[in-house]
């Protein structure tokens, strides 16, 4: 393990020929929430196992040093797709990374000049969320971060709303942007995960808002 000045820690140095994801969740750099990026290894799509292999996170790095950190760690392992959310300070990171630093590993979610980066709505978040849940719980995905371990044990739902209840909810997010990239249509191949009982999975069905459209867990594209 690599503890740069606190904010980086590397558990795993990037492999030749491996396949990366990052998720990133920005904030201010103020010293309140914390600037999060996870970096996932995905070993296998059939079934779909990951493992997180680095996290950077700091509370009083500024979106422009961010901005520079992320596009180096996505250079770093193997140009890792970025999945970075573009609500508050997200837009001012996913500008420069994309106009400045002109890193085309960015996964867009529509038009590149006018929807950059991944939006945050109450379609995708609960999507993201819920995908993450299932295959944190599959233990399809190995997490050695204390941090990320932590708050996804006080990580919660309530209302339709998802936040972290004693803890800070910012490496969560970073984490389930990091594997929402398995609904992307990025990978050549697509994923599946062992199929169980779909209820058990945080008892979000049941919680949701009614319009939403929960079929797409169903698709038998990602059963065995």
């Amino acid at each position: 393990t690599t503890d740069l000045k606190g904010r980086l820690f590397i558990y795993e140095q990037p492999e030749e020929n491996g396949l990366y994801t990052m998720g990133v969740d920005p904030a201010k750099g103020t010293g309140e929430n914390y600037s999060v990026i996870q970096i996932l290894k995905i070993l296998s799509t059939k079934p779909i196992k990951m493992e997180q292999v680095a996290v950077f996170r700091d509370n009083f790095t500024d979106v422009y040093e961010f901005s520079s950190i992320v596009d180096r760690l996505s250079y770093f392992y193997n140009n890792a797709y970025i999945m970075c959310e573009n609500n508050g300070e997200g837009a001012a990171v996913i500008q420069r990374i994309w106009w400045e630093l002109e890193n085309e590993n960015l996964i867009n979610t529509g038009a590149k000049a006018k929807n950059l980066g991944i939006r945050a709505s109450k379609v995708t978040k609960p999507r993201a969320v819920l995908l993450m849940k299932k295959i944190v719980e599959d233990g399809s995905v190995s997490i050695p971060n204390r941090d990320t371990v932590e708050e996804l044990a006080s990580f919660i739902e309530e209302k339709n709303k998802f936040f972290g209840k004693d803890k800070p909810d910012d490496c969560v997010a970073a984490l389930y942007w990091a594997i929402y990239l398995l609904e992307m249509d990025i990978l050549d191949e697509k994923f599946e995960f062992i199929k169980s009982d779909i209820e058990d999975a945080w008892g979000i069905l049941t919680d949701v808002e009614k319009e939403e459209d929960w079929s797409w867990l169903y698709d038998s594209k990602m059963w065995d």
